[in-house]
């Protein structure tokens, strides 16, 4: 019987992720998440690992939940308002197997739906707004040894190509072995220690905390 642990995201809820358990299949735990019609889009999985059989699962939930708890919306449900990568980034301290699956069974149409969504979040990345211009590195937060340098009109150059983040994000977690199919660069790319998508949402309340009232 697996033992699991997820991060699943949700293109509806963003800037939130929950954080779980399952002794199923992240597949069929997010089939079951996403079959609800209470939820707009389908969930997502960010990263899930096999949780060897000496580390106790309750404890580690547990430890992961105190550990972001000024981030839980409600004490009683799984949702943390933090950066996935945040929970990737605590989970890599332990010898855990990476399974995240590259793709799950969902209709077509919530597909497409939820792709849609995706692609006009990415759009809202303006690398130059964010206080990032041309020649300047980005550092991918799985691994501070790969970087990607900016070019001008919101591009990079990562691996003698210039590509999109997203693209960029997607060819360096599958260098690395990961099943990933489909990723938002934003998070993913850091700069000046800060997740690109960390970046904006600060910058855009604070330009919201300047207005005059």
């Amino acid at each position: 019987m697996p033992r699991l642990i997820y991060v699943l995201k949700n293109e509806a809820m963003p800037g939130l992720v929950k954080i779980g358990l399952t002794t199923d299949t992240v597949e069929s735990r997010i089939s079951s998440l996403s079959s609800s019609t209470g939820v707009p889009l389908p969930y997502e999985c960010h990263f899930a690992a096999e949780i060897p059989e000496e580390v106790n699962l309750v404890k580690l939930e547990r430890t992961l939940h105190q550990l972001f708890s000024e981030h839980r919306l409600n004490p009683k449900r799984e949702f943390f308002k933090v950066e996935p990568e945040k929970v990737v980034l605590a989970l890599s301290i332990g010898a855990f197997k990476e399974v995240t699956p590259g793709k799950v069974d969902i209709d077509p149409i919530e597909v497409k739906a939820m792709e849609k969504a995706k692609e006009q979040r990415r759009s809202r990345i303006n690398l130059a707004a964010l206080g990032i211009k041309a020649g300047d590195i980005l550092v991918l937060a799985r691994d501070e040894t790969i970087t990607a340098a900016v070019l001008d009109g919101g591009k990079v150059h990562f691996k003698g190509e210039n590509m999109s983040l997203s693209g960029a994000a997607l060819k360096a977690l599958q260098d690395m072995g990961y099943k990933t199919t489909s990723v938002s660069g934003s998070d993913y790319w850091m700069f000046d220690g800060e997740l690109l998508d960390e970046r904006r949402v600060r910058l855009e309340s604070k330009q919201f905390e300047e207005q005059p009232a």
